[in-house]
């Protein structure tokens, strides 16, 4: 990988070569890799094992507004984040970040797939077997009439 961070400006840049390439100009990165090569840039003694740390992981599921999210990855510390080369698109797969939100613009079109496309569902609809009892019994009653409306 030839991921560099300027410890000083705390610039971390992604060059074209470590991206994976979709069609054309469209790359895509997966925050795992992007992730992995950070600590290793950050346990380096002749890198920025001196500096503050560039990203917080959360590796569990979290829980908000009512909804299990996935993983979740935060640059933090002031670093920000730039895409180098001849790049148009940046499709940011594996983990709900926010890297745009510390985006250095370059001129490249970055796509998280943020929150609804990586929620945790383990199974079912969240409608309850009450509900359902409630359902059944109103249709029953409006579909034979008697129900009766205030």
């Amino acid at each position: 990988m030839s991921y560099s961070v300027n410890w000083i400006t705390k610039v971390v840049s992604v060059p074209t070569s470590d991206l994976t390439l979709v069609s054309g100009n469209h790359y895509r990165l997966d925050l795992n890799v992007f992730r992995i090569e950070l600590r290793r840039l950050e346990s380096d003694f002749t890198e920025g094992l001196w500096a503050v740390q560039t990203l917080e992981h959360s590796n569990t599921r979290f829980d908000f507004a009512g909804v299990d999210y996935a993983p979740f990855d935060k640059i933090i510390n002031g670093y920000t984040v730039e895409f180098s080369g001849s790049v148009e698109r940046v499709d940011l797969i594996g983990s709900n970040n926010n890297i745009v939100d510390v985006l250095n613009y370059t001129g490249v079109s970055v796509v998280p797939s943020n929150s609804a496309g990586l929620q945790v569902v383990t199974s079912g609809s969240g409608v309850t077997a009450q509900d359902k009892t409630d359902i059944a019994n109103l249709s029953r009653d409006t579909i034979l009439g008697t129900e009766s409306f205030p």
